[in-house]
């Protein structure tokens, strides 16, 4: 095991397409990632800002043999890790990527943007919020969390979490669910959305409790009102039949699916209606629900939109979904006042699954975090200071990637570390980031995953200057 303050992410690919990049360097070729990372620190020097930022091992087993037993050393705090897309996962992978000390690298700065709105401006150099570190403050800085954190149900699958706190101090959970104890290649045709609670505080444990939204919904993503409502909204089908399949499938075990018959991934799939997103709203986190409303979606797009929205004080809402889009309503309640229109510089806007929030600390700044599209396990942070209209962002830096370390001092790799959702306390500060992962690594593709169980990450954030 690579040794601190090295953070080594497995199947992780910083230096791709980079080999000849400035400030990338070939330093040989070698036979353990552990022998890179001290060939860097010798070559480039171990200060994180100037020296060595991170290093990239190809093992002997890479796919591209020219490319077997190299390393490369990067100085320029560039954090991209590539997670390939190769489909047989005998072939993937087999590269680490390293970074050194993240929490110590210095940005210079003329303003707030230069830190990404996650730090101060200080003295010309970002002083990052203790949340968030790495070039440009564009990093989250994950800490160590227990290995049973996030919504694991026994025998089941989950995907994903938005997490919203009542007025009591209790945590509650509404994730995506693959019914009859399958796994996310069929989502399609079994997602539900559950309601989980964490009495103990945002970290959980959360325990399953209610069905909030029956088969077929997927994508929850819940935000609080002014006024205190739980507002849910979903992409759903109401038609007779389910889709991809037009039935769920049943044969399952354990939270792992057996493709065949029913059973159809959704790169199989033989009925696609129209994904439509819904929003719904509660006086309390278990209901009742009212009538699901339909929000628009742009013309001609039927997939579902990955909408995620803010409600502001004066209960206007903003949202943001793909391709990307922003939507708009002059009350939130009333799905008839909800427009919209295209995100100028939404192309720095990742592929996937935004997650909307406003800035604590700075009034009229907009975040969003989001999945970086594909079977990609990284994601981006951007953000806007004109609400909504327009994006930016530091396409240099991940805001997460595959890593995840555990309180006893384990890590593991989350494949398709997707659908991001920041958990925040009463200051509105984040204190933990899930994320609907699966637990087999590589896991590249729907068709062949050793076991497709899925289920919601959540990793802590730290808290401390």
């Amino acid at each position: 095991m690579l040794m601190l303050p090295f953070l080594p992410f497995e199947n992780a690919d910083n230096t791709h397409g980079r080999w000849n990049a400035s400030g990338v360097t070939f330093l040989g070729r070698m036979p353990a990632a552990h022998a890179c990372q001290a060939a860097c620190v010798a070559a480039l020097g171990s200060d994180p800002t100037l020296g060595c930022t991170s290093y990239t091992y190809y093992h002997a087993g890479h796919y591209r043999t020219d490319l077997a037993e190299s390393c490369y050393g990067d100085s320029t705090g560039f954090w991209r890790p590539f997670y390939s897309n190769l489909a047989a996962p005998t072939a993937w992978g087999n590269v680490t990527s390293g970074q050194n000390a993240p929490e110590k690298f210095v940005t210079p700065c003329a303003s707030q943007h230069d830190c990404s709105f996650n730090g101060e401006c200080v003295a010309s150099v970002c002083d990052c919020f203790p949340q968030w570190m790495g070039k440009n403050c564009g990093q989250l800085r994950l800490a160590p969390t227990e290995r049973d954190a996030g919504l694991q149900p026994a025998g089941g699958s989950s995907w994903g979490g938005s997490v919203v706190r009542s007025d009591d101090g209790t945590f509650h959970m509404y994730a995506a669910e693959i019914t009859h104890s399958c796994g996310i290649v069929v989502w399609l045709s079994n997602s539900q959305v559950r309601h989980a609670v964490s009495t103990s505080g945002p970290l959980g444990p959360f325990e399953p409790r209610d069905v909030a939204q029956g088969v077929w919904g997927h994508e929850p993503v819940a935000v609080r009102a002014p006024t205190g409502e739980f507002v849910l909204f979903w992409t759903a089908h109401f038609g007779r039949d389910v889709p991809c399949s037009r039935s769920a499938c049943e044969d399952c075990r354990g939270g792992g699916t057996t493709v065949g018959g029913d059973c159809l991934p959704d790169t199989r799939c033989t009925y696609s209606p129209p994904l439509l997103s819904y929003m719904s709203h509660a006086p309390g986190p278990a209901g009742p629900w009212s009538s699901p409303q339909v929000v628009p979606s742009p013309a001609g797009f039927e997939g579902d939109t990955n909408l995620a929205p803010v409600i502001l004080r004066n209960g206007s809402l903003v949202g943001l979904g793909r391709p990307p889009w922003v939507w708009r309503a002059d009350d939130w309640r009333n799905a008839s006042t909800y427009s919209l229109q295209r995100a100028a510089g939404g192309s720095t806007v990742e592929g996937e699954d935004p997650f909307l929030y406003a800035d604590p600390r700075t009034p009229g700044v907009l975040h969003a975090l989001s999945h970086a599209g594909g079977w990609d396990s990284s994601g981006g942070h951007v953000w806007s200071t004109d609400g909504g209209h327009t994006w930016s962002g530091f396409p240099s830096v991940a805001a997460y990637g595959s890593l995840i370390r555990y309180s006893d001092g384990t890590h593991a790799s989350l494949s398709r570390r997707e659908r991001p959702h920041l958990i925040f306390d009463k200051r509105g500060i984040a204190v933990a980031l899930t994320n609907g992962a699966t637990d087999h690594w590589p896991c590249t593709h729907p068709e062949v995953c050793p076991r497709d169980h899925c289920f919601t990450a959540l990793q802590r954030i730290n808290q401390d200057g």
